[in-house]
């Protein structure tokens, strides 16, 4: 074996999967590129040595809003980096200079009620989603992004008594701001540049009717909970071990 051969390209493979990947807020986030992506879709993150993207394979309906946490964070040169790559015609025309104080900020989003989703990727309407879950172990849901917005909806959204995603015609989603109890704004993500993105893993188990369900949805890094299982085969196979 030529071991410095070797030693070149794992570190080229390191370096490679280093620039597919941005820190927010001492978080982790992959940074999206060539495919369009929104919080709430399901996919899969395909990854090799060159290239690391999320292909949508699923666009669940949320008939209920589900609330979503907004933070508000000034570009560094490594998210502008990013934000310039998704978009390199800069459609957003955001100035960074890295020596001015006064930087511009992107919004970080976050779905938050984790129960409301649930209940809505199980509800009967989504019906052929949960059984393209039940059969590809290695889907994940878009529960984060930082996104590229004018200044004065970063402004907006920030100052909103809540937000929440929101669906529309044809699953088309969207954000609901609300104000004083009610709807302020509706933002389309067609208005921003999503150029970050994390994602969260399903849980599968057993539940008081014999049943597999969905569970948990759970971090990218995390496990599942004692009696429950990424894979819902699996956690069928272990059902029908214990029945004999």
């Amino acid at each position: 074996m030529n071991y410095k051969i070797y030693g070149i390209a794992t570190l080229l493979a390191l370096i490679s999967i280093s620039c597919q990947s941005i820190k927010v807020n001492k978080t982790s986030m992959h940074t999206s590129v060539t495919n369009p992506i929104a919080l709430g879709v399901i996919g899969i993150q395909k990854k090799d040595v060159l290239n690391s993207d999320f292909r949508i394979s699923a666009i669940p309906e949320y008939k209920e809003k589900i609330r979503v946490g907004v933070m508000a964070s000034d570009y560094t040169e490594t998210t502008f980096e990013a934000y310039q790559k998704k978009s390199k015609d800069n459609v957003q025309q955001i100035t960074y200079v890295d020596s001015l104080e006064n930087k511009p900020r992107f919004i970080t989003l976050t779905l938050l009620d984790r129960v409301t989703t649930l209940s809505e990727l199980q509800k009967e309407y989504n019906n052929t989603t949960i059984t393209y879950l039940k059969n590809q172990k290695e889907a994940s849901l878009v529960t984060s992004v930082s996104m590229a917005l004018p200044e004065a909806l970063v402004k907006e959204m920030t100052t909103a008594e809540a937000v929440f995603l929101s669906n529309g015609a044809y699953k088309q989603y969207y954000l609901t701001l609300v104000n004083a109890g009610k709807v302020s704004k509706k933002i389309s993500f067609d208005q921003a540049t999503i150029f970050g993105y994390e994602l969260s893993f399903f849980c599968w188990s057993e539940n008081d009717r014999k049943q597999i369900v969905l569970a948990n949805i759970i971090d990218e890094k995390s496990s599942c909970s004692k009696n429950a299982y990424r894979d819902a085969q699996k956690a069928l196979q272990k059902m029908n071990y214990f029945k004999l």
